[in-house]
């Protein structure tokens, strides 16, 4: 009786000592799950009966080939071992390839002079730094000041109003240009100029 047991444990001992066999296809599938196996109802007799069955026919114990179904784990992840340096080098070559091609179209358009900084009145500096409405009164005036015929010499109320700030401003008014003391003249409108972004 003791023979048995002593010649599993050495058939068990030399089988740890053979050469272990390394699959030739490195390549991991993800195996579709193919069921659950309980004991505890459901399914559990036909496990045991299907393992019953397959030793009654004396299967020799080694289990069937899986099937090289599912997906590979790897397909959505760069493998760094096949992204050689060779490879880096050409991607290199061909990017600066790309960019010789890209210098060899542009165009340089060559600068000529510069205009010089426009002198004299900004009004749009002037409309940015105001904040009042047209004809709300900031500045005093004479009591029954009325707009000038003034303004007639001027084409637009742009020009009448850098006219007005050249000539002293809102504080002094010396054209009669501002006669309600909004600090415009002739009725020029500053909301364009206080919509630009200076």
């Amino acid at each position: 009786m003791m023979r048995i047991p002593a010649l599993v444990v050495v058939g068990a001992l030399a089988a740890c000592t053979s050469s272990v066999t390394v699959p030739s296809d490195t390549v991991l599938y993800e195996v579709p799950p193919a069921g659950t196996v309980s004991t505890a109802g459901g399914g559990g007799d036909n496990f045991t009966a299907t393992i019953e069955s397959s030793l009654a026919e004396g299967s020799t114990g080694a289990t069937a080939p899986l099937p090289q179904a599912g997906t590979p784990l790897d397909d959505d992840r760069l493998n760094l071992m096949e992204y050689t340096l060779e490879q880096q080098k050409i991607d290199a070559a061909i990017a600066e390839r790309d960019l010789q091609a890209a210098r060899s179209k542009l165009v340089v358009v060559p600068t000529t002079s510069v205009p010089s900084e426009v002198q004299g009145v900004n009004i749009a500096l002037y409309a940015q730094q105001t904040t009042n409405a047209v004809g709300e009164r900031r500045y005093d005036r004479r009591v029954g000041a009325r707009l000038s015929s003034s303004c007639g010499r001027y084409r637009t109320p742009d020009e009448a109003q850098r006219a007005f700030l050249a000539a002293g401003g809102p504080q002094t008014d010396s054209l009669g240009l501002d006669p309600d003391g909004d600090g415009f003249a002739c009725k020029w409108d500053p909301t364009p100029y206080r919509q630009l972004k200076i």
